[in-house]
Parts: C-alpha cells; sequence; structure tokens
C-alpha cells in the first residue's frame, strides 16, 4: 500500500508541475501578445506625432510665405529668404511650392 500512495504522491507532483509549465506557457503568450500591441500602439502614436509636427511645419512655412507675400515680396524673392534657412532648400518640395501657395491670393499691405 505504500508504494501506491509514493506513486500517487509523485504522479501528483508531476500533474502539478506539468500545470505549472502550461500556466506559465500561456502566460508568456499572453504578455508576448501584450508587448506586440503595446509595440504596434506605440509606432502608431509615433507615426501620428509626425503628422502632426509636418502639418505644424507646412502651417509654418506657409504663414511665413503669406506674411512675405503681405510685405511686397515677389515669389523669387521669398524664396530665395527661405531658402536661407537651414535646411531650406528641402522644403518647398514637402511644404508646398510658393508659387501655388500664392497664387490666388491677394496682397494684402501690413498695418502701420
Amino acid at each position: 500500500m505504500a508504494d501506491t500512495w509514493t506513486i500517487v504522491a509523485a504522479a501528483s507532483g508531476v500533474l502539478g508541475n506539468v500545470t505549472a509549465i502550461v500556466v506559465s506557457l500561456a502566460s508568456i503568450r499572453r504578455a508576448d501578445a501584450a508587448l506586440v500591441q503595446a509595440r504596434d500602439i506605440a509606432a502608431q502614436n509615433l507615426a501620428a506625432q509626425d503628422n502632426f509636427d509636418g502639418a505644424a511645419a507646412c502651417i509654418a512655412w506657409r504663414d511665413q510665405i503669406i506674411a512675405l507675400h503681405d510685405r511686397g515680396l515677389t515669389t523669387d524673392q521669398i524664396r530665395r529668404i527661405m531658402l536661407l534657412e537651414p535646411g531650406g532648400e528641402g522644403y518647398e518640395p514637402g511644404m508646398g511650392r510658393i508659387d501655388d501657395i500664392l497664387r490666388d491670393i491677394p496682397r494684402i499691405p501690413p498695418s502701420p
């Protein structure tokens, strides 16, 4: 009878360990899925922030161009000024062509 109880105790211990291993593996899979989801959300947030920053930069670019236009500068003069900014040579293709921005905008002189 002692051998039977020893076998039952050993089997119970083995089943307990197997159960613990299965639960651990399931927890690891859930944690891995949560990390993947968190990484995807972080990537989406970063992309959204980049889009927001890009839109803000475009608005600032256009505001500067319109302000210089209102001061009476031509598109070529504005372009020369904007090219003086650090990285300015790459702004016009990405932010909007100066000629296109000013095409239908009337010149408003600055207030005294």
